[in-house]
């Protein structure tokens, strides 16, 4: 059976010729090509490897190293070259060659840079589409998460981003609520317009006016030049407004005639400037309550309020804490450069039954400082933070109000001082049913993946399989 198919580029008849047969003797498909533009333009054809002659009168290797590379960053390149060019091969390393063959090169050499250039090129290939699998199964554009609460706000997502009505979105502080916005305007029509963000509380009023609607020249004491609002730099695209609810009455009325008249004049001006832009807002606070309480006008809440989404606090989606912990160490392991990729089964016990008044803020923040702390692979109890670790002690069933059932010990029992609303309250067995699942849906249901993701032996992961009774079961 042939093996893959590998292009040889060189302008010299005979080298290339001797490198095909070469290739063709292992039994591999070659096409040859005499020039670079050939070349580029039988890509369609996915060839698994290109040779490429660094030195061509047409186009040099280089240049056509790089057209290849944006045609297709998946094909494997090999420069061929001559000694008194080895730092252009250098170079053309940097710019994405897998290898070089220096000429005239036997054919044990040929065989191996090519296959050693396939196991490459296997690899990345099985990178990225586990990426790509991470990705559609458990995130929406760096949304995280697999639960029924976290699937609503996708489905919520996917039925706006066509549109161009106005969204509100609500939800608890640390939520994600930016990043909803940011899904609805990326996985949209107007994925490559501008996405331009105003925070509502972060400014006084006349620099926010500012902000919003631009300024001329002389309309203030240093206004020394014309200013561009952000209303103008969203044209065509989406503006989103973060704590909506702070925004001054005067601001107020001011955003409501845009939203009606699609024009605004910059402050100092008098000329009107129309604007195409979808108006997206959130707030932590309950924005119905504050037009009763008179602070927010109700005809811009009417305005505003057209499609809205709601995004769960963490406590109401505690399976997805295993995926967005992964997630996060993948995230700052870079940043912190540090090779950590488990958390032990009792300090993700721990990070389970917390109640996260921050939300994925605050695990973001305790993931980051707990990676800082440790100096092994792992994350154990020891290295999270100090106030997190007190939770242990109810993981532990030694808190009050601790309570036992069928259903397995209770971290806290209903309107207990712990937790008046109830709203911790889950199985320990049900959390560690849970993080087996996640981390075998996160590694395809290969058990030797899933068992070293959690820091566990294969005997201990078929163990707790077993108890769960999750032996015999997929998906």
């Amino acid at each position: 059976m042939a093996k893959s198919l590998i292009f040889v580029v060189d302008d010299e008849p005979e080298s290339g010729r001797l490198l095909a047969y070469h290739l063709e003797k292992a039994s591999y498909q070659v096409d040859l090509f005499s020039n670079g533009p050939d070349c580029l333009k039988a890509l369609d054809r996915n060839p698994s490897i290109v040779c490429l002659d660094m030195q061509m009168p047409e186009m040099d290797g280089l240049e056509v190293l790089k057209r290849i590379k944006q045609q297709d960053s998946k094909v494997g390149v090999i420069m061929v070259t001559s000694n008194n060019v080895i730092d252009t091969a250098v170079q053309a390393l940097k710019l994405g060659a897998a290898d070089y063959i220096i000429k005239p090169a036997d054919r044990e050499k040929i065989l191996a840079t090519v296959e050693d250039t396939l196991d490459q090129t296997r690899v990345v290939g099985q990178i990225r589409n586990m990426e790509k699998n991470m990705e559609s199964a458990f995130a929406y554009k760096n949304i995280v998460g697999e639960s029924q609460a976290i699937k609503s706000v996708f489905a919520q997502i996917e039925r706006v981003k066509d549109s161009n009505v106005n969204v509100y979105i609500n939800g608890e502080s640390g939520t994600g609520k930016e990043l909803v916005a940011r899904a609805i305007h990326f996985s949209g029509p107007d994925e490559n317009r501008p996405f331009i963000d105003i925070n509502c509380s972060a400014l006084a009023e006349g620099l926010l006016e500012s902000e919003m609607f631009g300024h001329e020249k002389g309309s203030f004491t240093g206004a020394i030049g014309t200013h561009r609002g952000k209303l103008e730099l969203a044209d065509g695209g989406t503006l989103f407004f973060d704590e909506i609810a702070d925004m001054s009455p005067k601001l107020q009325v001011k955003l409501l005639r845009f939203l009606e008249e699609k024009s605004f004049e910059r402050v100092g001006g008098t000329k009107k400037i129309k604007v195409n832009v979808r108006v997206v807002s959130a707030t932590n606070k309950d924005l119905q309550k504050e037009v009763e309480k008179g602070n927010f006008r109700e005809d811009l809440y009417y305005r505003l309020v057209v499609f809205t989404i709601h995004v769960p606090p963490l406590r109401e989606r505690k399976n997805d804490i295993p995926l967005l912990c992964g997630y996060l160490l993948n995230k700052f392991k870079d940043e912190l450069n540090k090779e950590i990729t488990h958390i032990s089964p009792e300090a993700m016990d721990i990070l389970n039954h917390c109640r996260w008044p921050g939300n994925v803020r605050q695990l973001q923040n305790v993931i980051l400082q707990s990676m800082l702390m440790s100096q092994t692979s792992t994350i154990e109890v020891e290295h999270l933070p100090q106030e997190i670790q007190k939770v242990q002690g109810g993981a532990s069933s030694s808190v009050k109000g601790e309570s036992a059932s069928s259903e397995g010990e209770r971290v806290f029992e209903e309107g207990s001082e712990s937790d008046p609303a109830g709203s911790n309250r889950i199985s320990l067995d049900e959390g560690e049913k849970q993080t087996l699942l996640s981390a075998l849906k996160m590694t395809n249901w290969n058990i030797s993946e899933a068992s070293n993701l959690l820091g566990i032996s294969r005997t201990t992961f078929y163990r707790k399989l077993k108890k769960h009774g999750l032996n015999q079961t997929r998906g």
